[in-house]
């Protein structure tokens, strides 16, 4: 359960991150909402799979380099995704 939290929380850290930095947010507002979808949902993932890669250069921790850890990398990914749209959604609400 550690793993899916820490997921979640790089989720909200990223959403927060498009939402208030000045330049990135003005940027990533004017794009589609598809495009945002899809761009989170790559950041997430190259976030997840670098963690995995460090890992199994064994220059971090995160996960075991073998098939119970990217299944875990996985498990993280979903915390994250869920973090992140849970995150946008409750901040795109604020806005109306």
């Amino acid at each position: 359960m550690e793993q899916f939290n820490i997921g979640a929380v790089a989720g909200v850290i990223l959403s927060l991150a498009f939402k208030y930095i000045p330049g990135l947010n003005a940027w990533y507002e004017k794009q589609t909402s598809q495009f945002k979808e899809l761009f989170m949902l790559g950041m997430l993932v190259i976030v997840v799979a670098g963690m995995f890669g460090l890992s199994c250069l064994g220059w971090e921790n995160y996960f075991a380099c073998d098939q119970i850890g990217l299944k875990d990398a996985l498990y993280v990914l979903v915390g994250a995704v869920i973090g992140n749209q849970g995150a946008y959604s409750m901040l795109s609400h604020q806005r109306e």
